[in-house]
């Protein structure tokens, strides 16, 4: 009896030990902390896309500025009012005078705003005493350029010109004008003519208000 005893005793702390070794592999293999799994990749990196503006090509807007203000000089002095009006941006922000001297004094049609009033001043000085007949001279070419970025929008240029010509100009005057260019094609905004013997009366400021010159502007 003695001896079943023993026996019992002895394979109840065989089960026993058993069990907790068991209890313990089990533990250890549930708490293990599970390692990131590391991946590399071979694809290329894409880079952020910056937008950049198409750069300034002087040469050719020099060119395209001098080509509408041709075909302004050629339509005005052949009093073609629908030719002019091609030539022009005609918004509200539009502006035109021009100056000369008689009798020792300015003569003038001040700066008009709007296309509505530039072309009936226009029209005016083709049909009016003492201006019927005048032309635009005494040639159509520019001396000067300056062009940038319009400061409203930079997807669009503005330009100020000028030369040695003048409305009522058999002699060398001065010729002031701002343009704009949208959809790809420049437009005469404002224009401010003053004959030789004005430009010292008035001492050759201009008129019209978005004329500029500013030095890192001027083109050669």
């Amino acid at each position: 009896m003695k001896q079943k005893f023993t026996w019992f005793l002895v394979i109840l702390f065989t089960i026993s030990i058993t069990s907790i070794i068991c209890s313990g592999c089990g533990s250890d293999e549930d708490t293990e902390t599970e390692k990131p799994v590391e991946t590399t990749s071979t694809e290329p990196t894409e880079e952020p896309i910056v937008a950049t503006s198409k750069p300034i090509d002087f040469d050719a807007e020099k060119e395209a500025i001098q080509e509408v203000f041709s075909e302004f000089y050629k339509a005005f002095n052949a009093n073609d009012i629908k030719a002019l009006e091609k030539t022009w941006e005609t918004s509200t922000n539009a502006e035109f005078a021009v100056v000369w001297v008689a009798g020792g004094e300015n003569e003038q049609v001040p700066p008009v705003i709007s296309w509505p009033k530039i072309k009936s001043n226009i029209e005016g000085l083709w049909k009016g005493i003492g201006t019927a007949g005048a032309k635009w001279g005494p040639t159509d070419r520019f001396s000067e350029f300056w062009i940038r970025k319009r400061k409203t929008n930079a997807r669009e240029l503005e330009a100020s010109a000028k030369g040695a010509m003048c409305y009522k100009g058999q002699n060398p005057g001065l010729t002031l004008v701002y343009l704009i260019k949208k959809k790809d094609e420049w437009k005469i905004q404002e224009v401010d003519s003053m004959t030789q013997p004005a430009i010292a009366k008035r001492g050759g400021e201009p008129l019209i208000s978005s004329y500029f010159t500013d030095p890192d502007a001027k083109v050669d």
